[in-house]
């Protein structure tokens, strides 16, 4: 009885691993005859069009942008600034241009600001509001999840 449960016990792991490795082949088949195609991210230099001036501009990233208005009815976005790095940062400067997500690579922002951060810390994150230069009102401007950005970062050099 315990060799017949252990042969029974083998097969089905056994059609279990030829299972999983049929269906990791059958998408790539589909997707190469066209049934199903994968969305291509943008290539790097569209997105830091402007950054390729800083060696920061791999290490400093811009995130989670929150766009409100405040009480002088002005458009305000507060976003984090994140250090990669394991180096100190002092004197850190840039410019964010915001862009709807389905807006192409030659189309002017939606809005744009700056920042500058007076020291960040190795792997450290500053939290941080800024007024957004656009011709939109705030509620005329896409949700967070259909904002991109890009961003160049002008010192320290």
């Amino acid at each position: 009885m315990s060799i017949l449960f252990a042969l029974a016990f083998g097969g089905v792991v056994l059609g279990g691993y030829y299972v999983v490795e049929y269906m990791k082949k059958e998408p790539s088949a589909t997707a190469q005859s066209g049934g199903v195609s994968m969305e291509n991210p943008p290539a790097v230099s569209s997105i830091g069009a402007g950054s390729k001036n800083s060696p920061w501009s791999k290490q400093i990233e811009v995130v989670g942008f929150r766009l409100t208005q405040n009480k002088a009815k002005k458009t305000e976005v507060h976003f984090l600034v994140v250090n990669h790095s394991g180096a100190e940062v002092q004197d850190l400067a840039g410019t964010v241009s915001l862009m709807a997500r389905a807006s192409k690579v030659d189309e002017a922002p939606i809005g744009a600001f700056s920042f500058k951060v007076p020291t960040l810390g190795p792997y450290e994150s500053k939290e941080m509001i800024g007024l957004v230069n656009t011709k939109l009102k705030v509620y005329e401007l896409p949700d967070w999840q259909n904002l991109d950005q890009r961003v160049q970062i002008t010192s320290p050099q």
